[in-house]
């Protein structure tokens, strides 16, 4: 049987050594920060032997055949148990230290091959196991730990032999440690880390602490503190630039060493440099790299070396739909790639320790960090009903509890202790405030106090709050998640009683389609000082990847595994999906946090460098576009850009004589040099301005035959030269459209107030199906027909309405069929007072799905929404219809184009035209009906309709981040009682 470990809050590791920085030794000759081709390092990575138990009361040594599984991987990812995904809620009772009696496990075994046992000492390494492990070598006991995310080293030496030795690890799915593990996320288990033994010489330097400072004098100073057991032992420190030329070296045998730089180059994120720095001694060498910068919060600002800096960031889990946890170096690259790619310079480790590699990846490329604790008790407050914020005392302000989260906090720094890129140590996500964080804090500043403290749980019992003598002193900044844009400002950056940094470690919730108002945050983040950035809620979708059906991926989310409790996909909820191609909400963070604003008043333009450490001429250069109606008239480039961080200069352009409507001009910002992750030509951002005179006057064409009209008892027929349409009296709207026998319209044309909710809409979707958007008729009056110029106009009052209710909305509707066969289309709408805003209003055509080719001016050339469209610009886009179907995993509206002014559908015999008439559109054009969207839970069960559905909407309510953020803001919701839609149909042969 094993100990009872799992289960003793006294007990967080047996017989490992004490943490310390991460680095990977080599031999002299053979330098190496590698754990391949590196002869100091056994790594043990690849498949082992494995037994699964479906409670841990079952685990026997005794196996008669083993299964094999590969390390590092999730056995979940292996069809052993069942994944869970669930957000607040903890996946068992709660019930701490005790964990279910049915406890999961698996049983890991491999060979190791030693040699030269007497000349080396061994160490076994660990780097992520979901939740804790049990080391057996040779059927000797060797050591247990905990805490999933970091890393836990047992000095083997005494229990292996040279030659073949059995090493054998058990894995449980739950132990004490999972109260502190509550993350949102899928929840898996195994070793999903690299697993390897280093082979170190008998005496060897064992840990360092690198500190930079800068003077006034243009110097700088390395700080070097070492532990090598006291041993005296000798070492040699050679600093070398980033292309190895040696600055210092010096030997010691002391355990400190200070090291001058002589007219530094500085660690930013915008230009990261780093120097290399080597320790060695007799029978080992250990590579690092340094970058020299400082931290520091002067006058309620966030400073590195000494200069105010922004943090444009986004939370990242390790977490990949084939591979569960295990992340790769190629795919975290690929990651940060993308990142670069979209302007993010900063990431918060939500909520525990990435790979450690990670780290350096983000040294090397540069990324700010915010290094975040492996502690998440979120579902405290869950544990009894109603949920309760107070109820996070249960583990915060329990003494009891003290041990396992400060030596979770210990753990994390002294893992990332010497990566410039770590600003902030977090002490966790989500488990309120108490004793236990206090004490964490104040460990923090002892380890390490170079660094700002962050944490965002500064949640307290609300009789606790009231005595108002809790001042959370070891938290050095203010943070918060998911504010309104009005609170923000006023309660939150403009609270005059908080001298801290302001921060917002979760905001613009990035489910399906949104976030929205990200430009709006952005302004707020350049407008206050003391408002040093925001990270976005998150980076990827996590689902698990079962398969293809009908030629799409099958992702699965919380509820797919028949699990309880889960929170279906609220875990998708990512910039990118699971592939890792781009959310249209990435681009829309790309383009708020780019690297310049431009600036258009009394006909001339700025620009303004929102760097803060780069002169925009190292980075950028403008290409400029002015077109009218989608025609090029005027075009060039600005490569003279001598702007210092923060500061604006004029633009040196000179407008031609510009008349008539749609002209716009738009400015492309191009990366000048070739960085690892961004190549050169790459556009990092843009912006647009309108420069019409005038409005832009669509022609409507009236004049063709004569028109026949019959007026019958359902329907009024009106034939023109080379066409037939159909107004369906009890639809109030055109339901055949016939053009010498090419049928493409043969359904009634709909008034439409809904949308399939998407993921933002989880909360008002509620109200807008209590008021009938979902399930609305029409209800037509007394129709007459008159004779206008070129035509005849049918005149229809009606109402929307839905059974049970009052009528939803008042509309005098007025069609005009002309000579030609335009239609135009005029809606005096009144809505009902008493109800929820509206989705959307708008007309809704089930076209014959040969029109599959699009063409608009517009809001492009991808989706886009009144609060959605930073990433979009005016022009003329043209499209296949498939395409302008935006795949979310959880179907759901998607594809619209805010402010249209024309929109025309082509099959290769007609086409049909959309223009506005005075007043611009929200469009979408689909294969899928809103219904299809609504019902289906996943994207591989979506059937097309066998139509082209296109909508025209008078306006498209905007989607914002409601999903976990705040309610829409009310100037996106569609709350007129009062509004005239009037659009025209052109319906034409080619």
């Amino acid at each position: 049987m094993l100990r009872n470990y799992y289960q003793d809050l006294n007990v967080l590791n047996v017989n490992t050594i004490p943490n310390r920085a991460y680095y990977i030794p080599s031999k002299p000759g053979n330098i190496s920060d590698q754990k391949t081709n590196n002869d100091s390092v056994m790594l043990l990575n690849g498949d082992w032997k494995f037994k699964f138990y479906k409670k841990v009361q079952d685990f026997t040594f005794d196996i008669d055949q083993y299964d094999t599984i590969p390390v590092p991987s999730n056995w979940q990812m292996h069809g052993y148990d069942a994944h869970q995904y669930t957000n607040v809620r903890y996946p068992i009772p709660y019930n701490p230290p005790y964990v279910p009696k049915e406890n999961p496990c698996g049983l890991y075994e491999r060979t190791i091959s030693i040699k030269d046992k007497e000349s080396n000492r061994f160490f076994l390494n660990f780097e992520g196991v979901d939740s804790c492990h049990y080391v057996y070598i040779n059927d000797q006991f060797v050591g247990y730990s905990q805490v999933s995310h970091s890393t836990s080293e047992f000095d083997i030496t005494n229990f292996i032999q040279n030659g073949d030795n059995k090493l054998q690890v058990v894995v449980l799915k739950w132990c004490d440690g999972t109260y502190l593990e509550d993350q949102d996320k899928l929840r898996m288990s195994g070793i999903f880390r690299d697993v390897y033994v280093l082979v170190r010489p008998k005496e060897f330097l064992f840990d360092y602490q690198i500190k930079t400072n800068i003077t006034s004098d243009n110097t700088a100073t390395v700080c070097i503190t070492m532990n090598d057991h006291e041993t005296k032992l000798q070492k040699k420190i050679i600093l070398a630039d980033t292309n190895h030329t040696i600055i210092s070296e010096l030997s010691t045998s002391e355990c400190k060493a200070d090291i001058i730089v002589n007219n530094p180059i500085l660690w930013t994120a915008e230009s990261p440099y780093l120097y290399y720095i080597t320790f060695e001694t007799e029978n080992e060498v250990i590579t690092d790299t340094v970058g020299i910068r400082t931290i520091a919060i002067e006058n309620s600002i966030v400073k590195v070396n000494g200069k105010q800096v922004k943090f444009k960031g986004v939370n990242r889990h390790d977490s990949y739909c084939d591979t569960g946890y295990v992340a790769s170096l190629e795919r975290i690259t690929a990651d940060l790639k993308l990142m670069k790619q979209h302007n993010i310079n900063a990431i918060r480790t939500s909520h525990y320790p990435n790979r450690p590699e990670l780290y350096k990846l983000c040294d090397q490329y540069g990324f700010y960090v915010i290094d975040e604790a492996d502690i998440e008790a979120h579902g405290t407050i869950t544990m009894a009903n109603p949920a309760n914020h107070d109820l996070y005392a249960d583990i915060a302000n329990n003494p009891k509890w003290t041990n396992a989260i400060v030596d979770r906090i210990e753990k994390l720094v002294q893992r990332d202790k010497n990566r410039p890129c770590v600003i902030f140590w977090s002490l966790g996500n989500e488990s309120g405030y108490g004793c236990c964080f206090r004490e964490a804090g104040k460990r923090v500043k002892e380890m390490d106090d170079t660094r700002i403290v962050h944490y965002e749980s500064m949640v307290i019992p609300e009789a606790e709050k009231a005595k108002g003598t809790e001042k959370f002193e070891v938290i050095d900044v203010v943070s918060h998640m998911y504010p309104s844009l009005s609170w923000l400002e006023n309660d939150f950056i403009g609270n005059p009683n908080e001298n801290r940094p302001r921060i917002l470690c979760e905001f613009a919730h990035a489910m399906g389609n949104g976030p929205g108002d990200l430009n709006r945050y952005y302004d707020l983040i350049y407008k206050y000082d003391n408002f040093c950035g925001a990270f976005v809620w998150e980076w990827c979708d996590h689902t698990v990847l079962v398969g293809e059906k009908n030629g799409k991926s099958m992702y699965h989310y919380g509820g797919d595994f028949g699990e309880f409790p889960h929170d279906g996909n609220f875990c998708m909820d990512g910039l990118v999906y699971p592939d890792r191609k781009p959310h249209t909400g990435l681009l829309e963070l790309k383009n708020a946090a780019r690297p310049a604003h431009i600036h258009y008043k009394n006909g001339k333009f700025q620009i303004e460098n929102k760097l803060d450490f780069t002169n925009l001429n190292d980075i950028l250069y403008l290409q400029w576009t002015i077109k009218q109606n989608g025609n090029v008239i005027q075009s060039g480039e600005i490569r003279a850009l001598d702007v210092n961080p923060h500061e604006t200069t004029e633009l040196p352009i000179e407008l031609q004589q510009l008349s008539g409507g749609r002209v716009y001009i738009k400015f492309d910002m191009i990366s000048i040099n070739e960085t690892p992750l961004v190549e050169a030509g790459s556009v990092l951002g843009f912006e647009q301005f309108d420069l019409s005179t005038e409005e832009y006057q669509q022609d409507l064409p009236t004049i063709g035959g004569k028109l026949f009209v019959d007026d019958g008892k359902t329907h009024i027929t009106i034939k023109g030269e080379s066409f037939t349409y159909r107004f369906n009296k009890d639809a109030g709207s055109i339901d055949y459209i016939d053009l010498l026998g090419n049928i493409i319209l043969n359904k009634s044309i709909e008034f439409n107030l809904y949308r399939a909710p998407t993921d933002n809409d989880m909360y008002s979707k509620k109200a807008w199906i209590e008021d009938g958007f979902n399930r609305t008729n029409p209800y037509t009056y007394d129709i007459t027909v008159s004779e206008v110029e070129n035509g005849i106009a049918i005149h229809c009052p009606l109402s929307i309405q839905a059974v049970y209710l009052a009528n939803l909305c008042e509309i005098e509707s007025v069609w005009t069929v002309y000579n030609s066969g335009a239609i135009n289309v005029t809606l005096d709408v009144k809505a009902r007072d008493n109800m929820s805003y509206l989705p959307r209003f708008g007309l809704q055509l089930m076209l014959d799905e040969s029109l599959s080719n699009c063409s608009f001016f517009g809001y492009g050339p991808h989706e886009c929404y009144v609060d959605k469209h930073t990433s979009t610009y005016k022009d003329m886009f043209q499209s296949a219809v498939p395409n302008m179907h935006e795949d979310y995993i959880f179907p759901q509206e998607n594809g619209s184009h805010y402010d249209s002014e024309y929109v025309c559908l082509t099959s290769d015999k007609a086409k049909v035209e959309i223009n506005s008439c005075n007043n611009h559109f929200s469009f979408n054009v689909s294969p899928y009906t809103i219904e299809e969207l609504a019902n289906k839970t996943h994207n591989y069960l979506l059937e097309k309709s066998g139509y082209t559905v296109l909508n025209i909407d008078y306006k498209m309510s905007g989607v914002g981040s409601n999903s976990c953020g705040p309610e829409l803001e009310p100037e996106y919701r569609l709350s007129e009682k009062k509004f005239k839609f009037e659009v025209n149909i052109i319906p034409t042969l080619k």
